[in-house]
């Protein structure tokens, strides 16, 4: 009643146990509703982010340090073919942006795949992007003209000056010839007959930064990661299953395979993440996607899996996206890329937490989400105020009222004011717990004006929504209508 422009995706939580703190971040797209969204983890929308990103979509939604903070960062992008174009931003607590940021120097614009920012003294960015070339596919079976090329590449660029600090496209390091896919084979690999189809031979989707300042690069159509100098920018060493690679895979394999992340590294060894999709839609190497930690042995120069997160119910194969988020508590959270799935395990790898988002809560949806988070996040906005919706069937009834506040997550009561007409006192009649999205309360008696007081935890007053008049039904209307709330119209009466 307060947000009824809302067109967010339902989120319905199908198994739920000790899940750890925090909440739920996807940024659904392929949606009426496309867009960053926050819930609790009982499936309760938190902050409607629709509309922030303009028609574009958002990706890569997640909580970042920025200038010392908690900010939100996300990719501002236009769809193409298994890849975006547009621009990084990070908004602040006050769901505000206050910064963008995109490549630089010959660059085409920042991508979707990845947006890691590195805050300090001076923050950085490192983003993905996509740049179609002409090439000779020849050895494709392209042979009656030119065909064209779509490479991968990342910056890591100054976030206040734009300044590039470094940068790196595949071509110059890694043959086409490597890919794992051929042209018209898949569904983003394109045919490379055209600038808009090009063949993607690479597909960049991650890049991590170590601590010794070089680049760990995730290439889905090489099936490849690959550890990059960052003075040179030469590769240092790759890991893979499927194609070439500098180490044995033990006791794993993985294929299409997306946000690698580094958890620990030692002189001699290094603990990474990576969601193995296992999939392509196509080929497979595992009947199940998961989520991997592997320790590679720089001595032995063997890769060793030392964990494996499942989906619930019996597990998901999911063809493209995802990813894999160790939280702090050992606890893990995957998002299950092309299907929308979130689930958490515990450090038992025991199932705490599942659930789906849907256009309705009883209808599929074609909906996905790149990634999918779990985040801390405290937000009391200062630029917004409660909404606030009272009804009552008639001028003897009492109020029903509908309070909401888009975002804050610091509200743990609400206090009701109400007054028969403005100039009046507008005295406290009532209080109750922040309840979901949208809290509902009955009035003790008609009031043709209600204001609502948004209460923390410690009493402290945050917020005064605008005073708000009643509606009341008309006579015609009310045959329609209960003591909570009007049916919607269907259509239109007769012509008297």
């Amino acid at each position: 009643m307060t947000r009824p422009q809302a067109n967010a995706p339902a989120v319905r939580i199908t198994q739920s146990d000790a899940f750890s703190p925090g909440y739920i971040f996807i940024a659904p797209y392929q949606h009426p509703g496309a867009g960053p969204y926050i819930y609790d983890k009982f499936g309760n929308l938190v902050w409607d982010g629709f509309g922030i990103v303009g028609a574009a979509n958002a990706h890569d939604f997640k909580v970042c340090q920025y200038q010392g903070s908690a900010h939100l960062c996300m990719a501002q992008m236009n769809q193409q073919l298994g890849y975006a174009v547009g621009q990084d931003i990070i908004i602040d607590s006050n769901y505000k942006v206050v910064a963008t940021v995109n490549t630089g120097r010959a660059a085409q614009p920042a991508d979707q795949h990845d947006f890691q920012l590195i805050d300090g003294d001076s923050p950085s960015a490192i983003m993905t992007s996509y740049r179609v070339v002409p090439y000779d596919l020849s050895t494709f079976n392209i042979t009656n003209g030119q065909g064209w090329l779509l490479e991968g590449m990342f910056q890591e660029v100054n976030v206040a000056s734009g300044e590039v600090l470094f940068e790196w496209y595949s071509t110059n390091h890694v043959d086409p010839s490597m890919t794992v896919i051929a042209p018209n084979t898949t569904d983003v690999g394109g045919d490379g007959l055209t600038p808009h189809t090009a063949f993607d031979y690479f597909h960049i989707n991650a890049i991590d930064k170590a601590k010794d300042g070089n680049y760990l690069v995730s290439a889905r159509h090489t099936s490849t990661l690959y550890y990059v100098n960052a003075t040179d920018q030469s590769i240092v060493w790759q890991l893979s299953f499927l194609g070439q690679s500098d180490f044995t895979c033990s006791n794993f394999n993985f294929s299409f395979q997306h946000d690698v992340r580094i958890q620990a590294q030692t002189d001699t060894t290094m603990n990474i993440t990576i969601f193995d999709n296992a999939h392509n839609c196509q080929a497979s190497t595992d009947i199940q996607s998961s989520g991997r930690f592997i320790t590679l042995d720089f001595v032995k120069m063997v890769a060793t899996e030392t964990r494996r997160t499942l989906a619930p119910d019996g597990g998901i194969a999911s063809c493209s996206q995802g990813n894999t988020q160790v939280l702090a508590n050992g606890y893990v959270f995957n998002g299950w890329g092309d299907k929308a799935v979130f689930s958490e395990v515990d450090a038992s790898n025991n199932i705490v937490l599942a659930g789906t988002f849907t256009n309705t809560p009883n209808s599929n949806s074609t909906a996905m989400s790149y990634r999918a988070f779990s985040f801390d996040w405290q937000s009391t906005p200062n630029n917004t105020k409660p909404a606030v919706f009272s009804y009552a069937l008639n001028a003897t009834a009492p109020n029903t009222i509908y309070v909401s506040w888009n975002g804050a997550t610091t509200v743990s009561t609400w206090r009701f004011r109400g007054a028969d007409q403005i100039g009046d006192s507008f005295d406290v009649i009532g209080s109750t717990g922040h309840a979901g999205f949208e809290t509902t309360w009955i009035a003790p008696k008609f009031y043709m004006w209600v204001m609502v007081e948004a209460v923390a935890w410690d009493e402290t007053s945050l917020a005064n929504s605008s005073f708000q008049g009643t509606f009341v039904p008309s006579a015609g209307v009310a045959a329609f209508c209960d003591e909570f709330s009007c049916a919607a119209a269907t259509g239109y009466s007769g012509a008297s």
